[in-house]
């Protein structure tokens, strides 16, 4: 139920609500995982090589997000990745994307009929900005 509305069945709620809902859920089961008894209590039963995922792959996840809460949802991804805990997104918004460590592009080469990348270091220039 988003804030300050009233409890309305899923299929009533806009794209950018279920959106919203969706990822506060998952979001809110990997971080019960962690911090939880859950992850000691399994680790105990079937030894230390269980570890939560490293990575989210996000595709598109905003695209039926206002520019407010692509804003939330990307200072959210912002405080919670980690060298341990990476977010991998894809999205076509730049208020997302602008927030990210590096962009990675994928583009058509003509010349070699093949797809070639483009990877941009971006956090350094985000440390001068500041």
């Amino acid at each position: 139920m988003p804030p300050m509305k009233r409890f309305r069945d899923m299929e009533q709620l806009s794209g950018g609500e279920k959106t919203v809902a969706a990822l506060a859920l998952l979001f809110a089961i990997h971080r019960f995982v962690l911090l939880s008894s859950f992850s000691k209590n399994f680790c105990s039963h079937f030894g230390s090589s269980y570890q939560p995922a490293p990575f989210f792959v996000l595709d598109e996840v905003d695209a039926a997000l206002d520019n407010t809460n692509v804003a939330k949802i990307a200072n959210y991804i912002r405080t919670q990745a980690s060298d341990s805990f990476q977010f991998i997104v894809i999205s076509l918004k730049g208020s997302l994307y602008e927030r990210g460590n590096s962009l990675v592009g994928i583009y058509r080469d003509q010349d070699v009929n093949s797809s070639r990348t483009l990877t941009l270091d971006v956090s350094d220039w985000c440390s001068d900005m500041s």
